[in-house]
């Protein structure tokens, strides 16, 4: 029988695998790039709110937009 991998461990090789460590443009240091959701309330004609979200990676160092 194959060894039963826990949540741990699934989360701990994505997390290694998904780590980019790039110079941040503002800071001029090696920071890691990091994914986020961005949520953006919108107010329709309606006058009611419609949410917005999306996926965004930023450094971590400024919280800024990521631009490859």
């Amino acid at each position: 029988m194959a060894k039963q991998q826990s949540f741990a461990d699934k989360a701990n090789k994505l997390g290694k695998k998904s780590e980019l460590m790039v110079m941040c443009p503002d800071t001029n240091k090696e920071t890691k790039i990091i994914n986020v959701r961005m949520v953006d309330a919108v107010k329709t004609e309606k006058g009611t709110y419609k949410f917005l979200d999306r996926n965004m990676k930023v450094y971590e160092s400024t919280f800024k937009p990521y631009k490859p």
